[in-house]
């Protein structure tokens, strides 16, 4: 066929921008044919430009119209970005240069970036504006969109049916189109085109997906991020740009990937983002102020001064026009010129000007921004004389100069001469100003410096200065040029501006950059352009940008070379069609070079060759083609059939298909995944059909041949049939109480699965679990039998129904549908009648009421519960116990059908007694009878007379939080009970509290307690009002506030009193005693060791069997939940007895107790949950508790994980750690890092064979529980948490979990309620060394490990890993429900072992051990790290491990003997020494002791030593022991330190207490030890001293109180020790070497020694010799009197006998020696002591019973 050839252009063109093209050329050619034309187009791809039609779509034009048949195509290739070709700035279209595209600021790009597959062009540049947001409408920078389905664009098929010679035809036309801007279309165009056209694929939903395309950014810069939206992607900004002082452009790439997972193609796009100016600047002046001195024969025109001013933005914003402002008359003068800022002078000035006339101006600046923006500087002309010019440049070279932008500093740029203009002073002043924006020199890179003094570059009597690069930070490619304001001054201070330009050289100094892509190639395509690889090269001036790309020649591989090409333009290509199944991707190095040789660059870029199925796929021999499958298996599962494929190609299409075998249709494949299903029920009872079944499947993958195999299904038989109960409802009859443990009757099922019936059906039998407590049933016969005996009346109508169960295969197979057993009950009279109303026996009568009054009666129905012929008709009548003070009030009258009437035959009277229980004799038909009580309550009345009353209040108001509410009511004493409604309530006037707390409710007296009222004791006075009596009384309220925090109730115990209610603890006992409640504080304080107020009881709550109790102890912390129940519990018994109580439950926790775990065998974690909108009032009379309601919540966990924290709370962090928050993560800052945990968890502690408690492990299943620890013992109890006493009651948890280590060898034990069970390790022995233990349970069995056990070089793992299954036959327990605490080290006083497990039946009795001696290092359980400071019950234990020990002293038997014999020598020693000190008198000079009397006898360390006013002394020196204490020194624990008066300490009634070195409490009031020299004695000291004491004047004579048990001396005289004052008052000569003088006769007659005594004493001073005791050493004094203290008003005796004041009279007395006794001095003395190997003052009179007073021995 000849075709016409203009005929060729009849096709369907697009072009949005030379569309007049198209009516040019082809509109003639398209008006002939429209007649015949039937265009079938589903989607058309445009262009920029015309001639992209040619090179995409001419081919695809029809020749003639008949044949004609355009299609697009879906073939998947690698997506390319093209670009529309207009832009929207606000309503007008503007167009754009090939290379940029103009985005306008807060507006979405109508032009848009679209990816397409294998088309690709220069990506452009693009322009968004300043502060553009991503929260404003419109606010996209650009977008990118790929066509639905779009590949080539528009393409024949087949396209072969064009003929060789027409498409060349085509292409000389082309050419020829092509030179009249139609563009051109190249043979790779046409080919890549025509590739793609012939390799479409034919799945039209893949062909979709794979035109599914997605944007993402290679760099979003912080500031912009990329959504796809309907195949298009929108750049938006994620915060504002800033152009001024930020980027000004920004160099991206976009990928575009397409949407065929995981053969996934992309393409990629780079350009350049210009952040577009918005006039957000103003002008900034270079100068604040401008001033200038004119000279007044300036000329006019002349110019003056140059303003200048700079603006950060860009363009039209930065264009700047100048003007003045001022007083009209200035104006006149000059005038400025708008675009260089040169003021020039417009009129002559005149000379009487000089010196006088100042113009003051105002130059301003606008910028031509939309708006404008202005600034204003004042400009300041100073009027001179004539000749006063500025200086002015001279001469300038180069003119016009110009630098490279990579300069080195230092460099000069241009020359300057100035010269003055002052002929007298050549001197000129250069300085560069600095402006505002960078191209004014703002960052300083220009500067200025004068020229040397030898510089003769410039001419005579000038001056010069050259500019010159300060920094270098020059860059073309940011300011081009620079305009320098450089100002010069001459000594008259006379200045101007000059600008000089200053032009910017580029140069090659930025190397390009190689974007990113990762492209991709589909096999057995022919070659064609992959992708055009983009760089950025930053340089402004095209030379420096001529990129050349090419493969980088040390890293390109020869297989690259071959199969790829890469042009210098970048253009990367296949040379040969690849193979998928060769190589699936390919490393393709490339470098790219803009000239420079320094500026190579080098990047790998990755092609992936995507696959095309080309291979034929096959059945892998490890496929299951044969299964047995059940008759039971449900429609729909899988069979087991697995067909495994192999198939090298990754792009395929399998099917599979069941092409012979299942014409029943049982079975269907997958034809995906070849997943054989069951289609329908089957039927092993069918054999015809459902037994056996062989078919044949085939898998094809639409373009190989096909492959086959066979599978076969072979059906089992199945127990798919219940057991039916023949037959399936019985009817038995029994007598209650008559037939009692006997078989009722046999069941009887069969299982239609066996088709013998008369086989053993092997059928079980059994009951529901409410039928099993009064009958069982055989396992195998089914066989009923009765247990016990059965009651007619607990029956329903006399009738039971009991429904058993049947099971075939032995229990383990279908269950039988319940058989119906109805059980009739014959009766027998075994019931009395029982009062059947009024209900529940009670009634009411009322008060005062006259007997016989209308309606005061009772009626009384009775009925019996044996059946009619047992029953009623009944009689009534008070039976014969009654009482008869009953009787005398109250008779009873018959009626009809067994009804009687109760009626009072006096007037009842409440306040005498309120309830009656009035007993009645019932009788039957039959004549059984039996006793019942009628309760009869008195109405109350209000008659009784009311008086003041007084209650009590305890508040525990949990964290203060409690809302305004009532606590309790006002109470007053008053016998009736109901009269509150006659009753006021109002809050007295003389009450402490003033109403800020607390409300009293008028009509009720109900007290409410305000929210915040602080915790205390607040007392409230209520006037109460009985208006029916017309009676007043006071009611006084105690409230008791206290504050409970939530430590207080998260560490609380628990317990449960039966049969009690809350009311009952918190009442009064009815003999007037404390109530339990207050017995209950008092009895848990004393087994804590506390007072009753440390004990808060703040919940009770009323159960079904008694009343909950919670309550907490606190010293300073609050003690622990471990502590508080486990001594709870330990003390028990002891409490229930003293209070006469039982306490079935101590911890009030139902995870316990798996039998009552609302978790069931799963794990259980209890929470307390305090209420606090509702708080728990329970009242009493007089007393009442309001406390905090606790609800007990269980979740089924291990503990919920807590969520991070993220903010530092109190209690983050554990034992004085601090909260560090670092990125919203906490951490904490311990006191060391060695023994603290994570949260400063102190994680060891030393055990020296005590024990610590701790919480107990929380109740969890599959955990585990480690241990890390170390010990020198071989023996230690390392942690037990288990029952700690016999089984109190019967379901008491049976746990415990046992660690110990028993001559090296580590043994743990373990019971979780199923079994105990025991594994053993064996340790390395005397290693020093730590060990680490794991014991773990789960559903797996139970796992014993230590690591390393033995050592680095026998340790293995089946020596030191030991595991067992869990014990118990069915759903063995993997809960650990340990009742007690963890106790680490050692266990308190609990029962043996031996005790214990025979009480909890345990199968194994635990070994009993030492407790442990060494640290424990770690605690852990689960993810749970224990802290070791985390416990209040402790002994011997330590903290941390190298926390100090006290020190102690162990004696063995071979360091006795050596003591003994040590101290035997010692004693000879001692003795010998003795012997040979024996010496005469000793007058010894001790100069350096004057002074000492002559002020105090004493220490020196007194206040005032020394001074003449001195009066205090201190003898205690005297009375210090042998043992270095004060003898009779204060008690410190029965004196203050302010005491006025000392007490001695007695030892018994009538003997002071002696010192005592083992006493700790006087350690701290030791005295220091006297320290005498040999041969000194106190006798000697005061003799050298007598005479210097007495030249001393009288008013230092003050010892009066020397001798007072810790007194301080006072102001007093001494005249009680002076002789004057004695009982021997006589005249009395005395010697002052010998007996010292009359002012000292006390001490004389004490310390006074004779010559015949000193070979006597043993002592270095004489001791004073008193009469002989009394009585016998212990014995008691003749005669004594009580002491009295000076308060007690007794008088002051001066006499040696009588009692002085403060001196008790409790003690022995004697009579010291005088003048008059010193001839008999026999018995005087007692028996000297043996001498003391120290030298110290000792106290003579020790063994001396008859002392005068206290300190009588002075």
């Amino acid at each position: 066929m000849v075709l016409d050839p203009p005929a060729l252009f009849l096709c369907l063109w697009i072009s949005n921008r030379s569309s007049h093209i198209f009516w040019r050329n082809f509109l003639p050619s398209i008006m002939f044919l429209l007649p015949l034309v039937h265009l079938n187009v589903s989607n058309v791809i445009s262009n920029r430009s015309g001639h992209i039609f040619w090179r995409n779509f001419l081919p695809s034009i029809m020749f003639l119209l008949p044949l004609v048949h355009l299609n697009v195509s879906n073939v998947k290739g690698s997506s390319t970005f093209e670009t529309s070709s207009t832009r929207t700035f606000g309503s007008r279209e503007i167009p754009t240069t090939r290379d940029e595209t103009r985005i306008p600021h807060g507006r979405r790009i109508s032009t848009s970036f679209k990816a397409s597959p294998r088309r690709r062009r220069p990506c452009t540049s693009s322009y968004v504006k300043e502060g553009l947001r991503d929260d404003t409408p419109g606010g996209s920078v650009t977008s990118w969109q790929l066509p639905r389905g779009s590949s080539c664009g528009i393409y024949l098929r087949p396209i072969e049916a064009l003929g060789q010679d027409s498409v060349e035809w085509f292409l000389r036309r082309l050419g020829r189109e092509s030179r009249r801007g139609m563009g051109s279309l190249d043979a790779r165009t046409k080919h890549d085109c025509w590739h793609f056209c012939s390799n479409r694929s034919s799945d039209g939903q893949r062909l979709r997906d794979n035109g599914e395309v997605t944007y993402s950014l290679r760099n979003d810069y912080e500031s912009f991020a990329i959504a796809t939206d309907l195949g298009q992607g929108y750049i938006t900004t994620t915060k504002p740009l800033d152009r001024d002082d930020g980027e000004k452009e920004y160099y991206m790439t976009v990928i575009a990937r397409d949407g065929a997972e995981p053969d996934w193609l992309q393409g990629a796009c780079s350009f350049k983002l210009i952040v577009e100016d918005v006039n957000d600047n103003p002008p900034i002046f270079d100068q604040a102020l401008y001033s200038y001195k004119l000279a007044t024969d300036k000329q006019v025109g002349s110019e003056i001064l140059r303003v200048t001013a700079t603006d950060k933005d860009t363009g039209n914003n930065a264009i700047i026009v100048y003007g003045l402002e001022g007083e009209s008359t200035d104006l006149e003068y000059f005038e400025v010129d708008p675009d260089t800022g040169i003021i020039s002078l417009k009129k002559k000035l005149s000379e009487d000007m000089a010196d006088q006339k100042t113009f003051s101006l105002m130059a301003r600046a606008d910028d031509k921004g939309e708006p404008p923006m202005s600034s204003n500087t004042p400009v300041t002309i100073d009027v001179v004389a004539s000749g006063k010019q500025p200086p002015s440049i001279v001469t300038q070279n180069p003119p016009n100069p110009r630098v490279e932008e990579n300069t080195l500093e230092n460099t000069e740029v241009v020359l300057v001469c100035a010269t003055s203009n002052i002929a007298s002073s050549p001197n000129v002043y250069f300085t560069l100003l600095n402006g505002n924006t960078r191209d004014t020199n703002d960052d300083g890179s220009f500067d200025v410096r004068p020229l040397d003094d030898g510089d003769t570059r410039c001419p005579a009597e000038t001056r010069g200065a050259s500019i010159y690069v300060a920094l270098r930070t020059l860059d073309y490619e940011s300011i081009t040029s620079y305009k320098l304001i450089l100002q010069l001054v001459n000594d008259e201070n006379s200045r101007t501006d000059e600008q000089i330009l200053v032009e910017i050289v580029d140069v090659n100094d930025n190397p390009p950059l190689l974007q990113p892509f990762d492209g991709a190639v589909v096999e057995n395509a022919e070659p064609a352009l992959i992708t055009t690889i983009q760089a950025v090269d930053k340089d402004a001036s095209p030379q420096f940008r001529d990129l050349v790309f090419s493969f980088d020649d040390d890293a390109v591989t020869p297989d690259v070379r071959e199969k790829f090409r890469l042009r210098t333009n970048g253009e990367l290509s296949t040379l040969i069609k690849l193979d998928r199944e060769n190589a699936s991707q390919y490393r393709v190095p490339v470098m790219v070079t803009d000239g420079e040789p320094s500026h190579i660059r080098r990047r790998t870029y990755w092609i992936t060759v995507q696959d095309v199925n080309d291979e034929q796929p096959k059945f892998d021999s490890s496929s299951v083609l044969e299964v047995e499958l059940p008759e039971r298996t449900e429609v729909g599962k899988n069979t087991g059939i697995r067909l495994v494929v192999v198939d090298p190609d990754v792009v395929n299409h399998n099917e599979f298909q069941i092409v012979e075998g299942n014409e029943q249709q049982k079975f269907k494949i997958d034809s995906t995944t070849g997943d054989v299903l069951v289609n329908l029920p089957l039927d092993y009872d069918d054999p015809i059909r459902d037994r056996n079944f062989t078919m044949r499947v085939r898998l094809s993958d639409g373009a190989n041949q096909p492959a086959e195999t066979v599978i076969t299904i072979a059906v089992t038989n199945d127990n798919d049939q219940q057991p039916i109960f023949t037959p399936s409802a019985y009817n038995f009859t029994v007598t209650e109480n008559v037939d009692c443990n006997i078989e009722i009757g046999k069941m009887t099922a069969v299982d239609p699965d066996l088709p013998n019936t008369a086989a053993d059906q092997n059928i079980q039998y059994f009951l529901s679990n409410e039928d099993k407590r009064n009958f069982t049933i055989a396992e195998k016969t089914g066989e009923l039998t009765l247990t016990g005996c059965l009651d007619r009346e607990a029956a329903n109508r006399g009738t039971m129904t009991l429904y058993p169960y049947a099971i075939d295969e032995g229990g383990v197979g279908l269950d039988a549908i319940p058989a119906t057993v109805t059980l009739n009950i014959n009766d027998i009279n075994d019931n009395h009648p029982y009062i059947q109303s009024p209900d529940n026996s009670y009634a009411m009568l009322m008060e005062n009421r006259e007997p016989g009054s209308i309606g005061h009666r009772v009626v009384i129905q009775l009925n019996d519960w044996d059946s009619d012929v047992n029953g009623c008709p009944c009689t009534l009548s008070f039976d014969q116990n009654t009482p008869t003070d009953i009787m005398q009030k109250f008779e009873v009258t018959g009626g009809p059908g067994s009804q009687y009437e109760l009626r009072p035959k006096v007037m009842l009277d409440r306040e005498q007694q309120k309830v009656y229980g009035i007993p009645f004799r019932t009788k039957d038909n039959k004549g059984l009878s039996g006793t019942r009580i009628l309760s009869l309550e008195v109405g109350d009345e209000n008659d009784s007379p009311m008086t003041d009353g007084e209650s009590s209040i305890s508040v525990y108001n949990y964290q203060g939080q409690f809302p305004d509410m009532v606590i309790g009511s006002v109470y007053v004493t008053d016998l009736d009970d109901y009269d509150v409604a006659d009753k006021i309530f109002e809050l007295d006037p003389s009450s402490p509290s003033d109403g800020t707390y607390f409300e009293v409710n008028l009509n009720t007296g109900n007290i409410t307690m305000k929210k915040g009222t602080p915790e205390g004791t607040h007392t409230l006075r209520v006037k109460v009002t009985d208006s029916s009596r017309d009676e007043t009384a006071i009611g006084s309220v105690h409230i008791h506030v206290v504050d409970l925090t939530e430590e207080a109730v998260m560490q609380s115990g628990s317990f449960r009193v039966a049969n009690y209610t809350a009311y009952d603890v918190v009442k009064q006992s009815e003999s007037g005693g404390a109530s339990l409640y207050d017995r209950l504080r008092e009895r848990i304080g004393q087994v804590h060791g506390i007072a009753a107020e440390n004990v808060d009881i703040f919940g009770l709550k009323t159960v079904a069997d008694g009343v909950d109790v919670r309550y907490n102890c606190h010293g300073s912390p609050y003690y622990t939940a471990a502590r508080l129940d486990g001594l709870m519990l330990a003390s028990r018994e002891q409490i229930m007895s003293d209070l006469g109580i039982s306490i079935p439950l101590v911890d009030i926790n139902s995870c316990l107790y798996e039998s009552l775990s609302p978790c069931g065998e799963k794990s259980c974690q209890h929470t307390l949950r305090p209420n606090l909108t509702s708080p728990l009032v329970v009242a009493a009379d007089v007393t009442t508790m309001v406390g905090v309601d606790i609800a007990d919540d269980y979740t089924c966990d291990c503990g919920a994980l807590e969520p991070p924290h993220t903010v530092c709370h109190e209690g983050f962090c554990l034992n004085g750690g601090t909260c560090v928050e670092v990125n919203q993560t906490l951490t904490c800052e311990c006191p060391d890092n060695v023994n603290y945990g994570p949260r400063c968890e102190l994680t060891n502690a030393r055990f020296e064979r005590g024990f610590a408690w701790y919480e107990s492990p929380k109740i969890c299943d599959n955990s585990s529980l480690s241990m890390s620890f170390e010990t020198r013992d071989p023996d230690g109890m390392l942690l037990y948490a288990g029952p700690m006493m016999a089984k109190p009651w019967e379901d008491y948890p049976k746990d415990f979990i046992y660690v110990v280590l028993r001559d090296w060898v580590l043994e743990a034990y373990l019971d979780l309620g199923a079994g105990t069970v025991g594994m053993k390790i064996n340790l390395e022995k005397n290693s020093g060394r730590s060990f680490d233990y794991i014991l773990s349970w789960t559903d797996d069995g139970i796992s014993f490990e230590v690591p390393n056990c033995l050592g680095n070089s026998s340790s293995s793992a089946a020596a030191c890993r030991k595991t067992t299954p869990l014990p118990g036959t069915t759903s063995p327990s993997v809960l650990l429900n340990t009742p007690g605490p963890l106790q680490l080290g050692g266990v308190a006083a609990q029962p043996s072992f031996e005790v214990l497990a025979d009480s909890y039946k345990w199968t194994l009795v635990p070994p009993t051990v030492l407790p442990f001696f060494g640290c424990v290092l770690e605690v852990r359980y689960n993810d749970y790290l224990y802290d070791l400071n985390a416990t209040d019950y402790t002994k011997s234990t330590y903290l941390p491990c190298n926390a100090p020990t006290p020190a102690k002293v162990i004696l063995g038997q071979q360091s006795i003997i050596i003591i003994v014999v040590s101290l035997s020598c010692l004693i000879l020693l001692v003795l010998l020494i003795l012997c040979l000190a024996r010496r005469g008198k000793k007058t010894i000079s001790h100069p350096e002791l004057d002074g000492i009397v002559k002020e105090t006898i004493g220490g020196t360390d007194l206040e005032g030593y020394g001074e003449k006013d001195m009066t205090h002394y201190d003898l205690k020196l005297l009375r210090v022991g042998p043992d270095g204490h004060l003898f009779n020194d204060t008690d410190p624990q029965t004196q203050g330190s302010d005491s006025y008066q000392a007490q001695p300490i007695l030892l018994h009634d009538d003997r002071r207490r002696p010192p005592d070195v083992v006493d700790d409490r006087r350690q701290d009031r030791m005295a220091p030890l006297a320290q005498m020299p040999d041969g000194l004695s106190i006798g000697d000291f005061i003799n050298d001293n007598i005479r210097k004491v007495d030249k001393e004047p009288t008013d230092f004579d003050d010892v009066r109180h020397y001798c007072f048990e810790g007194d301080e001396m006072s102001i007093a005289s001494l005249s009680s020790i002076d002789s004057s004052g004695s009982t021997d008052s006589g005249s009395q000569v005395f010697d002052y070497v010998n007996d010292w003088g009359p002012r000292f006769q006390k001490l004389h007659q004490i310390y006074r020694r004779d010559s015949d005594e000193e070979d006597d004493s043993e002592f270095d001073f004489n001791i004073p010799k008193g009469r002989k005791r009394d009585t016998l050493p212990g014995g008691k004094p003749k005669s004594s009197s009580p002491g009295q203290s000076p308060a007690d008003g007794a008088p002051s005796h001066s006499s040696g006998d009588a009692q002085r004041p403060g001196r008790p009279r409790d003690g022995p007395t004697v009579t010291f020696a005088t003048p008059e006794t010193q001839g008999s001095r026999e018995g005087l003395l007692p028996e000297s002591p043996h001498r003391q190997d120290y030298h110290e003052a000792v106290n003579p009179m020790a063994d001396m019973d008859d002392l005068e007073g206290a300190e009588s021995w002075c």
